[in-house]
């Protein structure tokens, strides 16, 4: 099985209103011209607009996903209709089960793309929750038509204290096939992750089946995880220069407060997935070597894991005593996606074999137009289990799917 475990799906114009409860529709995000002439995903409910919708092409140096953005703070018109223009399987099932035939694909797993912004715009927990809702509709009709073929994610949060709208929704995406949901990492309400008062969303996790995902620059919190303050007049108000400096930063918190929570010891068949991330992010995060704590060169985020638990344990009691060392969870709970321009065989070298998984991120303009043979070309031949698990192996027995094709 080949399995692209980092797609994407660009909402079409109405899916929201289409999808959420009839009582929420005043909530749902539409898609509106402006006097230009630019179609603008807005949220009525909060006066906000969001993004501009417009078709995105991989490898096209970013001009379909910026250049939109640029001409309209010109003052300039469209030069295209971004939605008559979009391709049909930037948006259809159908036609994206046909290109994943053409890519020589035989699975995908499929993202949001306005999904990742509008949480930040919008806003209140209610509409963020009600487009979420429509969202995982939509994914169980995309899951549905695509046959087998076609993975998509839900997408949760853990915000607003109670959690019974959480778990009813991983209870329909699990009835319904879909295996993985996207969230955000960050403090949730103010509180970290390893929280007691979030043991109930992982154990819905486990006993729904679902996988939680981890996506850069998911709806809630900046990539990095650094608050709202740092990017006052940003030039990019989604992902300036300083979020992307410290875009591992916001995962490596979580992950480490997850571990270093004792999430894992009380929940030990829970998994992660970590996408568009790359797997820069956790060997100094697993750290390692001798020396005084952040002396040990090569790290941005101090000294590793290990090192800092037993270091609590030499000073101080631990609060949480870990059955394990912490860098043991990290190999064991997380998975992720690598981009080819990576150094992939130096991580499959160094005990990373199990946790990465191959992810093209089409149609995206930072995505390939042929992600395999893109793949292929940079890393080069691998041995047959490398290969195996690199390509649809790991992504596989994650989501309790057959490996073979």
């Amino acid at each position: 099985m080949i399995f692209d475990f980092d797609q994407h799906l660009i909402e079409y114009p109405t899916l929201w209103q289409d999808h959420c409860d009839p009582h929420d529709r005043h909530l749902a995000l539409e898609v509106e011209r402006d006097h230009l002439g630019y179609p603008w995903v807005i949220s009525r409910a909060a006066g906000r607009s969001v993004y501009i919708l417009s078709k995105v092409v991989p490898e096209d140096g970013f001009v379909t996903q910026y250049g939109p953005w640029k001409r309209w703070r010109a003052g300039l018109p469209p030069e295209v209709d971004y939605i008559e223009d979009m391709p049909r399987d930037a948006w259809e099932p159908a036609a994206r089960v046909a290109t994943l035939d053409r890519l020589g694909l035989d699975v995908a797993l499929l993202f949001p793309h306005i999904g990742f912004l509008y949480g930040r715009v919008a806003g209140r927990l209610e509409i963020l929750r009600a487009n979420l809702t429509a969202w995982n509709r939509w994914a169980v009709t995309v899951r549905q038509e695509g046959k087998g073929r076609l993975e998509p994610v839900g997408h949760v949060t853990l915000r607003g204290g109670d959690l019974g709208w959480l778990e009813e929704q991983l209870r329909y995406l699990s009835r319904n096939g879909v295996r993985a949901a996207l969230m955000s990492y960050g403090l949730v309400d103010g509180r970290r992750m390893s929280h007691p008062d979030h043991d109930r969303a992982w154990q819905a996790f486990v006993d729904n089946g679902i996988v939680p995902v981890f996506h850069i620059q998911d709806t809630d919190v900046r990539a990095s995880g650094l608050p709202e303050g740092w990017f006052e007049d940003d030039a990019d108000p989604l992902f300036g220069a300083l979020d992307f400096a410290f875009s591992h930063l916001g995962v490596q918190v979580a992950v480490a407060d997850l571990i270093l929570g004792g999430v894992f010891d009380r929940f030990p068949t829970l998994r992660f997935a970590t996408v568009e991330l790359t797997a820069g992010w956790i060997s100094p995060l697993a750290g390692g070597g001798t020396g005084i704590p952040g002396s040990i060169g090569g790290v941005v985020n101090g000294p590793g894991l290990d090192i800092c638990y037993g270091f609590e344990g030499m000073v101080r009691e631990h609060k949480v005593e870990l059955k394990r060392p912490p860098s043991e969870y990290l190999f064991e709970h997380f998975r992720s996606t690598v981009n080819p321009a990576e150094p992939v065989r130096h991580y499959l070298e160094n005990g990373m074999e199990d946790m990465l998984m191959f992810g093209g991120d089409y149609p995206h303009c930072e995505g390939f137009a042929d992600p395999l043979k893109t793949f292929h070309d940079r890393i080069g031949p691998l041995n047959e289990v490398q290969s195996s698990k690199l390509y649809g192996g790991n992504a596989a027995e994650l989501l309790g799917l057959s490996s073979s094709a």
